[in-house]
């Protein structure tokens, strides 16, 4: 489906943003890995809690592209999945109806039970 090939996506980049956050702020603001870990994480998820460590003009520069592509990712992400769940369902009902409607058309048809391995094991029993 279409819908779940676009959350693996947005999962991918999310993934990559997250990634990419950590060492910028690794490399820009010259934090330990998991302080960058703990800062991209902070700012993906949108808690908000107060820097580590005061960022630079380059660091808030930085910080606003993770916040803006990280937000966006996950409404995008939300978007996506309510698709995805939407698709399924509507498929699901729509699917069964046209079953349901095609069976019920059906007229002077025969259904042929029991050719396979537990219908011949049966008439074996049968026969004896």
């Amino acid at each position: 489906m279409k819908a779940f090939r676009n959350l693996r996506a947005i999962g991918a980049l999310l993934l990559l943003v997250g990634a990419v956050g950590i060492a910028g702020y690794h490399h820009i603001e010259g934090w330990s890995w998991f302080d960058g870990f703990y800062m991209g994480v902070t700012t993906l998820i949108t808690i908000g809690y107060q820097e580590v460590d005061p960022l630079s003009h380059a660091g808030r520069a930085f910080n606003l592209f993770v916040i803006l592509t990280g937000v966006s990712l996950l409404a995008l992400g939300v978007g996506a999945l309510s698709q995805a769940l939407l698709e399924f369902e509507l498929q699901s009902f729509f699917g069964r109806r046209r079953m349901e409607r095609e069976i019920g058309r059906l007229d002077g048809h025969s259904i042929i039970c029991g050719l396979g391995r537990v219908g011949r094991s049966f008439r074996h029993h049968e026969n004896r």
